[in-house]
């Protein structure tokens, strides 16, 4: 077929689409058509010299998704060869394409296309930034291969098991990436993934047996508002902090789940070969942790295996995460941002999530390095791969997560599973031992939606860009007069983790604040990003949302640090170097209700002028001390943000939170 015969074709499709209503192509972009005089992703396919995609062209055919490739539309097509579909076909006792369904081909497709431009040399290890078209995230990694000459090279890796030959080839509209393999993805729910694979059986029968299966079949949340086109995939405009986001509003709301499974070797490792050996165990574990709870209600609940008063319920759903992450490292914020704006040797890279077992809280790390501990830790202490301790207490190791290996799905329709290395339990010892520390919770994992949907620590072609939200989970606000978005994360964002939620209008929002871990006398502080745009917020907090007390003066949020009177700042250097003066000074700040910012996290790239936070006078780094009351580990508590003086302008740029207990108020480690 010709060139000019081929646009000829391209054209008179646009014009029969344009004139009828009902097409034979699911619309992607519905309205935008165009007509390209370069080369297609069909054409890069069909014009390949060793002719590798035949398999492919059948299977876009079949699937009726071959006619968008050809005409419009922006994709990163990952193109699996011929051989790659042997391979498939022959693991599945498949004889050809025509063997297969239209809805397999369907799902085959839409697995390897997604609806942008990703280059792979622009994007970091682990969960891509965009969904596919089932809505799933591929995950990118890169293993070691030796080539003919012997060099060993670093080829990207989808999916832990598709090797990209080619990639980053682009065409008119969108990027081609050539894959030795089919990316998998299964159409089950998490629940299945975890009963079919055969490591994680002891688990899978505790998990079966408290019937969670209804619970980890939730995907679709039919409730959630219809969004405009217009919002989704063309995108607001937001001025905010001096600059212009674009702003594309989540589409739709996923429920999402990750869960961590022992695989039952690690239970054989600790005498544990039978689901009555792990009952005894969960009785023994959550017994103590609870005790005064037990102390009430006896045993007469231990074999009651749906209450949630049992032990073992509770054991297994201190293993489930109430949103989905692809990768073990995007638990913590991206590795660039870590080497640029985290002082490692003080602090690991750390966040805390709430988990699915209801009032409980988990502490997640992640070690960079090819050192002893390097990875991703739950309710780890220490520093680094020191194997020291850190806050005047002894190391802990904690939990290692790992990927499933390779020949296994851990991937459901919603959500993922992650092996684990040792036993992962809510105890008396990681409650008030292991947790009692200042607890530092970046603002982007305060809902599952900022998760779930892959909002937070997205990475975007321009910095000014953001994932709105309406009534996102864990929070409420009292009026619709505002717009709230997650900021893509970039190194020099003058943030803790270089995003942020910002709110812009008349805001006035409740936050269901995530657990403290024991019962006993916390202090809650946020961190906002000041501007002179910003507004005055009082803050209220109560257990809840029908009991809320003011907390203080209300918080003037366009004055510096440096600027406002009620802060004060004064950095540590007009001190000549005087450590008691500069305690006694932090004390005095703390009694007027703030702190300066840690000194373990940069404004930017630290090796590149970025200052620490404590250094930084600039904006409202400072942290605000809320209110510090006695805090119960049973109950909710709520956290109101309301806008003092009517501006449908104001901005509100929420940073971090912090849970700090009594025992490290007067500790030099807060400073971190």
């Amino acid at each position: 077929m010709s060139k000019i015969y081929k646009v000829f074709c391209r054209l008179f499709l646009t014009v029969a689409l344009a004139a009828f209503t009902v097409s034979c192509f699911d619309e992607v972009y519905p309205g935008t058509y165009y007509v390209f005089n370069g080369q297609t992703i069909v054409d890069y396919l069909e014009q390949d010299p060793d002719q590798r995609f035949s398999t492919f062209i059948q299977i876009l055919k079949k699937a009726r998704v071959y006619g968008e490739l050809e005409t419009y539309g922006t994709y990163t097509c990952f193109a699996p060869t011929d051989s790659a579909f042997a391979k498939y076909f022959k693991a599945r006792n498949i004889q050809s394409v025509d063997s297969l369904s239209f809805e397999d081909c369907d799902t085959i497709v839409r697995t390897h296309l997604i609806n942008a431009v990703l280059f792979l040399t622009d994007q970091t290890e682990g969960g891509l930034p965009t969904v596919n078209q089932l809505n799933r995230y591929l995950v990118l990694n890169y293993t070691e291969d030796t080539l003919d000459d012997g060099v060993i090279k670093a080829r990207p890796t989808i999916n832990r098991e598709g090797v990209v030959i080619n990639g980053d080839d682009t065409v008119e509209n969108g990027v081609v990436h050539v894959m030795d393999n089919v990316i998998r993805v299964s159409g089950d729910y998490i629940y299945d993934i975890v009963k079919q694979n055969p490591r994680v059986s002891l688990f899978f029968s505790a998990l079966n047996l408290v019937g969670l299966e209804d619970s980890l079949q939730k995907w679709h949340d039919r409730t959630y508002p219809t969004i405009s086109y217009d919002s989704a995939y063309e995108g607001i405009k937001r001025d905010g902090g001096g600059s212009t986001y674009t702003i594309r509003y989540m589409p739709e709301r996923n429920f999402g789940f990750t869960v961590f499974a022992e695989p039952d070797e690690v239970y054989a490792a600790h005498g544990i070969n039978t689901l009555s050996d792990l009952i005894d165990y969960a009785n023994n574990v959550y017994h103590a942790s609870y005790k005064e709870e037990y102390d009430s209600l006896g045993s007469r609940y231990d074999t009651i295996w749906r209450d949630q008063r049992c032990p073992l319920p509770r054991f297994v759903e201190y293993h489930i995460l109430p949103f989905s992450i692809p990768s073990a490292i995007n638990f913590n914020c991206r590795e660039d941002i870590i080497k640029a704006k985290v002082e490692t040797s003080i602090l690991d890279a750390e966040d805390y999530f709430e988990a699915y077992l209801p009032h409980s809280i988990m502490r997640i790390s992640r070690i960079l390095g090819n050192g002893t501990y390097s990875g991703v830790y739950i309710n780890r202490r220490g520093v680094g791969d020191s194997g020291e301790g850190e806050i005047n207490r002894s190391f802990y190791r904690g939990i290692k997560i790992s990927d499933v290996e390779s020949e296994t799905l851990n991937e459901g329709c919603n959500g993922y599973m992650f092996y684990i290395d040792d036993i992962l339990e809510y105890s008396d010892f990681i409650r008030t031992d292991i947790l009692d520390r200042r607890m530092r919770i970046d603002c982007c994992t305060l809902s599952p939606d900022f998760l779930t949907s892959g909002a937070r620590q997205k990475k975007t072609d321009s910095n000014y860009e953001g994932v709105g939200f309406l009534e996102p989970t864990n929070f409420h606000s009292y009026n619709q007069n505002y717009c709230m978005w997650v900021r893509s994360a970039f190194v020099a964002n003058i943030s803790y983790q270089g995003d942020g939620v910002d709110l812009q209008g008349n805001y006035d929002i409740l936050l269901k604040l995530p657990p403290v871990p024991h019962d006993g006398t916390w202090e809650l502080r946020l961190s906002y990003r000041g501007s002179a745009g910003c507004g005055v917020v009082q803050n209220y907090v109560g257990d809840s949302p029908l009991n809320l007390l003011p907390c203080g003066i209300p918080t003037d949020l366009r004055l510096s640090a440096a600027a406002n009177p009620n802060i004060r700042w004064i950095s540590d250097e007009d001190f000549d170097g005087d450590s008691i003066a500069i305690d006694s000074y932090d004390k005095a700040m703390h009694n007027r209700g703030y702190m300066k910012g840690p000194d373990s996290h940069y404004t930017g790239d630290k090796e590149n002028g970025g200052e620490t936070f404590r250094n930084y006078s600039g904006g409202l780094i400072a942290r605000r001390v809320i209110t510090t009351d006695y805090f119960m580990a049973h109950k909710n508590y709520y956290l109101r943000m309301r806008l003092v003086l009517e501006n449908p302008q104001a901005e509100m740029n929420f940073d971090y939170m912090e849970w700090c207990p009594k025992s490290i108020f007067s500790l030099k480690e807060d400073r971190h």
